[in-house]
């Protein structure tokens, strides 16, 4: 066993049942997000070329935040760059395959979604 093994067997026993449950859950997270093909300046990519070619201008997608799970997916804030300025939106890409998650009426749902928060309030 490595030093830095016998170290974090040191740390986890001192735990709680339940802290030591939620370190692991981050030490799985961690692993998870590392081994997903799809880095996260992809998945923005990603969305941005689709806001661009498929819902509208002065759209773009912002920092993804990873979400692990079944299928881990890198959830990408959509941002508006007129009048008000900020987060409207998130699509998903899948984190294994860099598949947008959308359907047929995502693009609308968008366009709902910017037309309401420049309007000052939010549908999300």
């Amino acid at each position: 066993m490595t030093t830095d093994y016998q170290q974090l067997e040191t740390v986890l026993v001192q735990l709680t049942p339940d802290e030591s449950h939620t370190v692991l859950r981050f030490a799985e997270f961690l692993l998870q997000q590392r081994h997903t093909p799809v880095d996260a300046r992809t998945a923005r990519r990603i969305v941005s070329a689709w806001l661009v070619r498929d819902v509208g201008n002065l759209l773009m997608g912002g920092e993804p935040a990873y979400v692990p799970g079944d299928r881990p997916v890198w959830r990408v804030p959509v941002l508006v760059s007129y009048d008000r300025q900020g987060c409207a939106a998130y699509i998903d890409v899948d984190a294994y395959t860099g598949d947008l998650l959308i359907t047929e009426k995502t693009a609308e749902k968008v366009l709902r979604d910017v037309e309401a928060f420049i309007a000052g309030s939010t549908s999300n």
